[in-house]
């Protein structure tokens, strides 16, 4: 059972199974609709505190080590003292489709919440949120993103690549979050 925290009480979380979470399994889900429309959410149980986790999670720098298809991401501006801050991402999607850079808004809610906003560059549209809420001596960390993408990529692919990389994106995550960080 969720522990009552004032993140879970704006987003919908009827959609997790719990014995699944228990389990370690990624949980992914896209709505009501049977296959991509725009919208993905994931979940996965971390052994770790949200401090930890928020760590990797702004560490953009390192995230073409993990995430499939980004080869490079840089900090571009940071604004509010850090609360605020603009990352330019270089991405490889497909072999069919030539290299591309684009621009992203992050705003920081410190150890709970991070969101994430298109700025520029050719997705059309990139609307997210990572939630880091209290399971017990745990953390449920979920994920919720809206994305069109903009490029001349059938909705199929998308759907098919999202399925794909968020288990190996949320996987690293947890096991970088659960490995004691080196001194």
């Amino acid at each position: 059972m969720l522990v009552s925290h004032p993140e879970a009480q704006e987003t919908d979380h009827d959609w997790i199974d719990q014995e699944r979470l228990q389990a370690r399994e990624i949980l992914i889900d896209f709505g009501e609709a049977p296959r991509f429309q725009g919208f993905i959410r994931a979940a996965v149980l971390v052994e770790a505190r949200p401090e930890r986790i928020w760590e990797i999670l702004r560490d953009c720098t390192r995230a073409p080590e993990y995430v499939p298809h980004v080869i490079a991401c840089e900090l571009v501006e940071s604004r509010e003292g850090g609360l605020i801050q603009h990352y330019r991402q270089e991405v490889k999607y497909a072999w069919f489709l030539p290299r591309f850079e684009h621009v992203f808004s992050l705003r920081y809610q410190p150890h709970t919440r991070i969101e994430v906003q298109r700025v520029s560059g050719p997705i059309e549209h990139m609307s997210g949120v990572w939630r880091l809420l209290p399971y017990g001596q745990d953390t449920l960390l979920t994920y919720d993103l809206e994305l069109r993408p903009g490029l001349p990529v059938p909705r199929f692919l998308v759907g098919a690549s999202l399925r794909r990389d968020l288990p190996t994106i949320l996987t690293e995550v947890r096991e970088r979050a659960e490995t004691p960080p080196e001194n």
